[in-house]
């Protein structure tokens, strides 16, 4: 089992640094997303809030 094709990936992945440089970007990503998520989410509740507020004037 340890010649296996999925062990030996695996071990070459936690020990080379290219592995952890793609763990890095990875963990960029997401946190890239999450804001990016966020700011859609404040940005659509500002537009929604303007939107109720001239619908009303009316």
């Amino acid at each position: 089992m340890k010649n296996s094709l999925i062990w030996r990936s695996s071990k070459r992945f936690l020990t080379e640094i290219s592995g952890a440089t793609l763990i890095e970007y990875g963990v960029a990503l997401l946190v890239v997303i999450i804001v990016g998520a966020a700011a859609v989410t404040g940005l659509g509740t500002a537009v929604g809030t303007t939107l109720q507020e001239t619908a009303s004037a009316f």
